[in-house]
């Protein structure tokens, strides 16, 4: 076996959205990195499908060519705002609903960010981040290697992989464990996921031209209830789709030969006379997980390896997504001498409680559907218990075709009844309408803005506020724009250098960048500040325009005409202040005290200097 080595700063194992966005942001600020994926092509079965406009945002940050470019794979919003309930797609549909039918509130979220929610399969997405990943001259991307093992040392962390029957050390500073679900990474350190299983699943990925069943726009989600299956069917591009169910223990048909099950219960869902094509089949369990620590020494887990959610939300590539960037502006600070590597001990502090709402978020979802099927006496709770008994004692004793026989019966048992759902008697009408009606409190399962962008740090770097009632956020489907500390920086296009851009992009990404109005006396006030303190931030003063935005600008700073909003590089408020530059240098000075002591521990800084000032007017 040939043996070669390799020295570069941040080794990068797993090339999913969070690997491939750490990679691709480090690459941002100079930072060379090795990224390893044992897979030699992108998957091409879809997983996630839900992208927010956060991570559009995020990837924005490399480059706003590829965040457009990503953005253009989604289809047009008036393609994807239809959730459907039906038995089968040959018979009219239960009920539904439409996250567009409420004018006021798209056009309101079409305000938050530069880009919005789309829909773009993950076997599209993935695709298009490697190409970017493998043109990214900064990254080293080898595909098809296997990690051997890796251990600690004095340099960092050495990680052996192999590639064609050739093994190679790749030498790090930091290694990154971005490895998905079933992480090697975090197995190999010993670092435990806590939390329950919720079910276990399994999905088909297949093609068919449904133009003679379902009229377009087909519904982008159509849960399905019949005697025979429950479950739901994704909609994705190219008439291609997912169709995805649970089931109790592996030895079920639809694990044991997923393909002779799939082939019979497809036709019942599309309609026998319709041609279809498999491309993939698998199965996974869902779970609402988090690992027992996110660091364990110069190793550092992001996205599945760290955190595993239910379906029901679209939080996890997202989430993931967001790992990549907090961990990547830390890291940037640490290997350029700008900040100790304490610093990276605020990843896990801020990250985790925001793992745990969506998880939360996810889980509700996951048993609020339950509301819409209680009238037919099966729920994913009820599942969720028999999956739990087929794993214990006396069940696991039962020779494995009696399992697989007894499951078939109770997933069958359970469903009897929305055989209802497809009669005409006066009871199952009856029944039918009940179902109707709960159909939409399902609505924070598909419409999530307030957490798409309300997200917000709790602690860490950022300097809370004395009310003990953070204003953020107004639930899970409405996003409040805020400049309370923690939050993302509210969204607003500005005039700068002659071009029309987002606010966020003059947010520094190695200074904090302290926002004030235009003659608010705050780049005097800056020149009193002691320079150690002053050295690690730029102003940027805003203008009103000529057309009057200054109320505008003014409600969405939050700090009144004279204050000032400290905003972290990764665009989230780290401090704020209402009071005058002249009030509020004292309070400023403790802020920064506060998030800048990781940088005065570092051996090395940057050169200390006044901030750079920016002007740019509202628009």
């Amino acid at each position: 076996m040939n043996v070669s080595s390799s020295s570069t700063p941040v080794v990068i194992v797993g090339a999913g959205a969070a690997g491939c966005t750490l990679a691709l942001l480090l690459a941002g600020y100079g930072i060379r990195s090795v990224l390893l994926e044992r897979r030699k092509a992108p998957m091409q079965h879809p997983a996630a499908h839900v992208i927010n406009g956060r991570s559009f945002e995020i990837w924005a940050g490399y480059s706003q060519q590829m965040a457009r470019e990503l953005e253009s794979l989604c289809p047009p919003m008036e393609e994807i705002g239809d959730i459907r309930w039906c038995t089968t797609l040959t018979a009219p549909a239960i009920g539904g609903l439409s996250v567009l039918d409420d004018q006021v509130r798209v056009e309101r979220v079409l305000t938050h960010c530069a880009y919005h929610i789309s829909h773009i399969g993950q076997h599209q997405l993935m695709p298009a981040l490697w190409r970017w990943v493998e043109k990214e001259p900064l990254v080293e991307f080898v595909k098809g290697a296997n990690v051997i093992r890796f251990e600690l040392n004095a340099d960092g962390a050495a990680v052996v992989a192999e590639q064609a029957g050739r093994s190679t050390t790749y030498q790090g500073q930091w290694l990154a464990g971005t490895d998905g679900a079933n992480s090697q990474m975090r197995e190999k350190l010993g670092i435990k996921m806590k939390g329950p299983v919720l079910a276990h699943m399994a999905s088909v990925f297949f093609s068919a031209r449904l133009d003679s069943v379902v009229p377009k726009p087909r519904p982008l989600l159509t849960w399905i209830y019949n005697p025979d299956f429950c479950g739901v069917l994704i909609k994705h591009a190219d008439d291609h789709y997912i169709l995805m169910g649970p089931f109790i223990c592996a030895e079920q048909e639809i694990v044991r030969d997923g393909m002779a099950y799939w082939s019979r219960m497809i036709p019942k869902i599309i309609g026998a006379q319709t041609p279809f094509q498999i491309k993939s089949q698998g199965n996974w369990s869902m779970t609402a997980q988090m690992a027992e620590r996110f660091r364990d020494g110069r190793i550092l887990l992001a996205g599945d390896a760290a955190h595993r959610f239910p379906h029901t939300g679209g939080f996890g590539l997202n989430s993931g997504v967001q790992d990549a960037q907090n961990l990547a502006w830390k890291l940037a600070a640490v290997l350029e001498g700008r900040a100790h590597e304490s610093l990276l001990e605020s990843y896990e502090v801020e990250r985790r409680p925001v793992i745990q709402l969506f998880s939360d978020q996810s889980v509700s979802n996951h048993f609020k559907l339950d509301e819409a099927t209680r009238h037919l006496d099966f729920s994913n709770r009820s599942l969720m218990g028999i999956t739990k008994a087929f794993e214990s004692a006396p069940l696991t004793w039962l020779p494995s075709r009696f399992r697989g026989r007894l499951a078939d019966k109770l997933m069958r048992f359970g469903l009897r009844k929305t055989a209802l759902l497809s009669q005409k008697t006066a009871h199952a009408l009856k029944i039918q309408t009940k179902t109707r009606a709960e159909i939409p409190g399902q609505l924070e399962h598909f419409v999530s803005t307030g957490l798409e962008y309300g997200y917000a740090y709790v602690s860490g770097l950022i300097v809370p506020e004395a009310s003990s009632q953070p204003k953020i956020g107004a639930g899970v489907v409405d996003y409040l724009p805020t400049t309370w500390p923690g939050a993302r920086l509210p969204h607003l296009m500005v005039q700068h250098e002659g071009a029309v851009v987002p606010l966020m992009d003059l947010i520094d990404k190695r200074r904090y960048t302290l926002l004030a109005h235009v003659g608010s006396e705050w780049s005097q006030s800056l020149c009193t500040m002691d320079p150690s303190l002053c050295g690690h931030l730029v102003l940027v003063e805003l203008s009103a325009d000529p057309w009057g935005s200054a109320e505008y600008l003014i409600e969405c700073l939050e700090v009144g005409q004279h204050g000032a909003v400290l905003v972290r590089p990764d665009g989230h408020v780290a401090w704020r202040s209402a009071k005058s530059a002249g009030e509020s240098m004292e309070l400023l000075a403790a802020a920064m005290t506060k998030l800048t002591d990781f940088y005065t521990q570092a051996e090395k800084s940057e050169p200390l200097r006044t901030p750079d000032m920016q002007v740019a007017q509202t628009v």
